[in-house]
């Protein structure tokens, strides 16, 4: 894979990432929250995907920029599944009163 490959790819990966804690935070109340929490699980296991793919080409490459972009894709990642358990939290805990 080429070098210039490898960094459109890299970018496009931690684009991906990147938008993934964003997704809970609009989610609503009842089954909207439900798939979203749905489609961010599926996410999150594409951009684990994505990251064992990073990091076969990172080890042909020395590029530091390739293995810069794969830290920052398992960072960004680690953010998401934060971000995940927080808004499975959420929407495990129901308020008991009718609020306005």
């Amino acid at each position: 894979m080429s070098q210039r490959r490898r960094f459109w790819v890299s970018v496009v990966v931690c684009g991906f990432l990147a938008g993934y804690p964003a997704f809970p935070a609009f989610a609503g109340e009842g089954g909207h929250v439900q798939e979203t929490v749905k489609h961010a699980k599926e996410g999150i296991g594409h951009a684990k995907e994505a990251i064992q793919h990073l990091e076969e080409a990172v080890k042909s490459s020395n590029d530091p920029h390739a293995k810069e972009a794969l830290d920052h894709a398992k960072e960004s990642l680690k953010h998401a599944e934060e971000s995940l358990a927080h808004a499975e939290q959420a929407h495990q805990h129901k308020p008991k009163g009718k609020t306005k």
